[in-house]
């Protein structure tokens, strides 16, 4: 109905303010109400932007389980894609990065913002030092 578009835009919109605690509050239960009865995208996209705000508080892995629940829900989310992929190049894990930028160009070809991910990991892992292998 009419009450879940503005439950979650009224989390849009306090993640744009970067009210980031009371986002994921927001987030959170517009999550457990979809669970019982929602549609797969709408929950995926309240994922990916849950995730968004963990990321935004650098909380990581809580990032990246929630991109891969939104993927779960909905496996053709270029942007969660491209978001993990973004979080584990920050965590240098330069190959699972790579894997989901591929996915989220193979879902969205001109998905720009996944192009320059694409070029800045193969930077990163071009310019590896040896040490680390040793």
């Amino acid at each position: 109905g009419s009450m879940v578009s503005t439950q979650s835009t009224g989390a849009d919109k306090l993640l744009k303010q970067h009210k980031l605690i009371e986002a994921v509050a927001e987030y959170t239960s517009t999550i457990t109400r979809l669970k019982s009865s929602g549609s797969d995208q709408v929950l995926s996209s309240a994922y990916n932007s849950r995730g968004q705000c963990h990321y935004l508080q650098v909380d990581f892995y809580k990032a990246i389980d929630d991109y891969s629940d939104s993927l779960k829900y909905n496996p053709g989310n270029s942007t969660a894609f491209y978001n993990r992929a973004q979080v584990k190049y920050r965590l240098n894990f330069f190959s699972e990065a790579r894997k989901d930028v591929l996915k989220s160009l193979e879902i969205s070809p001109d998905f720009e913002d996944a192009k320059s991910c694409l070029k800045a990991i193969d930077y990163a892992v071009s310019n590896k030092t040896p040490s680390e292998e040793a």
